[in-house]
């Protein structure tokens, strides 16, 4: 009898430990569209890790430690089919420039099959706050979409209005002069100002194009193929 009742003694911890194992999964898990899916931190979205580096290229638009600094940008784009990961368990790649710490988890769209799509997702969708990251080891800077977007280039000028995607645009330039050493760090904003249109004069006549201050086709082309040799994406 005493057997037994230790029999029935195991029995009841397994038991026990099982529904509790359960129960939790059951407390880390989503259900969107009829589909259940793993949500650790309660987003509401998917959390699908990437831990195998495969070059494809990831959107990123949020990063932080948690729910309570990821929570209202799912709220906000929940209907774009959004995804979340953990950067200690996904490949060892650039989630954020070199100079900002590495977060614990960031949400994201993708995969995509190339940069540029990814990049063309990134300029469609108006940024939204979004670092396109290749999933490869070993790269120092997220992918600089300037150099990978397909999508025609505006004409750029202090007359041009920044809604929309114009903005994305005039950031991307801006920061493009400030890596090819052209402008100074800190003036990557959104505003093509006076001060923008000098230094597309001064780049335009040290590469023999007319220094209008405007970036047009001719320049857009020159900016690129200077440009895109001083990043590693």
């Amino acid at each position: 009898m005493r057997h037994v009742a230790l029999i029935a003694v195991a029995v009841s911890a397994v038991l026990g430990v099982a529904l509790g194992i359960t129960g939790g999964l059951a407390l880390d898990r989503g259900q969107q569209e009829g589909r259940t899916f793993a949500d650790p931190l309660g987003l509401g979205v998917p959390y699908r890790n990437q831990p195998v580096c495969t070059n494809l290229a990831l959107l990123s638009v949020a990063r932080g430690t948690g729910a309570s600094q990821l929570g209202s940008v799912v709220g906000e784009n929940r209907d774009q089919g959004l995804a979340y990961l953990d950067t200690t368990k996904s490949c060892p790649a650039a989630w954020v420039p070199p100079e900002l710490p590495t977060p614990r988890y960031v949400i994201y769209l993708g995969p995509f099959p190339t940069s540029a799509a990814a990049c063309d997702a990134k300029f469609s969708a108006g940024d939204r706050g979004g670092i396109v990251t290749r999933l490869k080891a070993g790269t120092t800077d997220p992918v600089a979409c300037l150099c990978f977007v397909t999508l025609a280039r505006p004409t750029l000028s202090t007359s041009i209005s920044t809604e929309g995607s114009n903005g994305i645009w005039i950031r991307q330039l801006r920061q493009l002069l400030v890596d090819m050493g052209r402008a100074p760090a800190g003036e990557a904003n959104g505003s093509y100002d006076d001060t923008t249109a000098t230094r597309i004069r001064a780049f335009q006549r040290d590469h023999g194009l007319s220094a209008t201050g405007v970036v047009d086709a001719a320049t857009w082309d020159a900016l690129l193929r200077k440009g895109c040799d001083v990043y590693d994406s």
